[in-house]
């Protein structure tokens, strides 16, 4: 971790490991199946992860654009420390875990019952205002 650089893309890099190990694979398994196997608190957990990681992940690429751009506009100027890099990284992190926690508090499991008789569990987000979240995919 000799750059500024590096602190940068070992941060991509976690949030998009975490996005795969924590998000991916379960996602996997409801599409395979069409039912939610983990309950309401990995739903919460799940749709939390998902949000904060790619949120990080997005933070993070503006980070290091932000840093290759002022290495271009002012070579000559002093670079980034580790110490401020460390200290964007927290911020990142925190702002992304507040922007995804309304999707930790408003996600729920709901079972689905079909005139066949079938029911499966679904995981989604109920927001307050109470409308149930359709996709208009559905109806074409």
């Amino acid at each position: 971790m000799r750059t500024v650089t590096n602190y940068f893309l070992v941060n991509l890099s976690l949030s998009d490991l975490l996005m795969a190990l924590l998000n991916c694979a379960f996602n996997f398994v409801f599409m395979l199946n069409s039912d939610w196997p983990f309950g309401p608190v990995y739903c919460s957990i799940n749709n939390f992860v998902a949000n904060v990681t790619v949120a990080a992940s997005v933070f993070t690429l503006v980070a290091i654009s932000l840093d290759r751009y002022m290495a271009i506009v002012r070579p000559l100027r002093h670079r980034m420390s580790r110490r401020r890099a460390r200290l964007a990284l927290a911020a990142i992190w925190l702002c992304s875990a507040l922007l995804a926690l309304p999707c930790a508090l408003y996600s729920t499991t709901m079972t689905m019952r079909y005139s066949s008789g079938q029911t499966r569990q679904v995981c989604y987000m109920l927001w307050p205002d109470g409308r149930y979240p359709t996709s208009m995919t559905e109806y074409v």
